[in-house]
């Protein structure tokens, strides 16, 4: 069996520039220094995901169609409980769920692998944002703290509770849109004994992903995203018992501890928290 789950959803395959995107994250599995992971997709209405993810990574995946309707048509929560379902039936040990937007560094699942123990949880935030130029050069440069968190792992037996299980379908996120992150993470926050931020160990290379404009809460399906689903936060973390404040990326970045170099950590990004801290004064 798999000891790893990564769990992902895809957009359509059209031969446009968010399939350069989503074939550099499976070539970013593909090359893996740890290679005992399935990925598990799931496919709502998105043509071609199955065609296209089997070119790449051949049977080292495999496709929950799912058949969410209205407001749920693309849910996030949805699709992460379609991993969360395939991992367990299948006895594996952890869950990676992230975007189909990023470029994990060679060694993140190993680094997983090794971090990730029993009723355990973590991050790898915040990301690296790739930028290319009109000429094809790369640039390289460090996002916030306060940006969004596009991959994170859980040991499953954390699912094993029903208590933990039941929240899934308890506090459903509206399409692609933000939350999920806070709510997964606040699970991690409530009932995880360690939570990890193996930042300085392995990063997330984020690209952002083309829905006409650069994708922002300033982009009309972000920012109606945020309406919809931030109800459904401060629901959920009142109905475990968390601090409101957990509706906040940077409390979430706190809430997990960096696993090496911290002080290096905190020399990159001390000051954003700063200035937070700041602000909340």
């Amino acid at each position: 069996m798999p000891r790893i789950i990564v769990n992902t959803t895809f957009r359509d395959f059209t031969g446009d520039m968010n399939d350069e995107m989503q074939i550099n994250f499976l070539k970013s599995l593909k090359r893996q220094t740890f290679q005992d992971y399935i990925l598990v997709v799931s496919v709502f209405y998105e043509k071609q995901v199955e065609t296209a993810v089997k070119a790449v990574l051949g049977d080292k995946c495999a496709f929950i169609y799912d058949s969410c309707e209205g407001n749920y048509r693309f849910s996030l929560s949805k699709a992460f409980k379609n991993g969360v379902d395939y991992g367990l039936q299948n006895g594996a040990d952890i869950l990676l769920d992230c975007s189909s937007d990023v470029i994990l560094q060679k060694n993140f699942l190993e680094i997983i692998a090794d971090r990730c123990h029993s009723l355990s949880a973590g991050i790898s935030h915040p990301n690296i944002f790739l930028e290319c130029s009109h000429e094809g050069q790369k640039s390289y440069t460090y996002g916030g703290i306060s940006e969004g968190i596009d991959a994170r792992f859980f040991s499953l037996d954390l699912f094993c509770w029903h208590e933990v299980y039941k929240l899934l379908d308890k506090f459903p996120s509206y399409d692609y849109a933000s939350g999920i992150e806070m709510i997964l993470c606040g699970i991690a926050i409530k009932y995880a004994r360690k939570r990890y931020n193996i930042f300085e160990e392995s990063k997330v290379i984020k690209i952002e992903n083309d829905r006409g404009g650069k994708t922002n809460v300033s982009n009309s399906f972000m920012r109606e995203g945020h309406k919809r689903n931030f109800p459904i936060v401060y629901r959920f973390l009142d109905y475990v018992g968390l601090s409101r404040k957990y509706s906040n990326l940077i409390e979430l970045n706190r809430a997990y501890k960096i696993t090496c170099r911290r002080l290096q950590y905190w020399h990159r990004f001390g000051a954003q928290y700063l200035q937070y801290v700041y602000r909340k004064i």
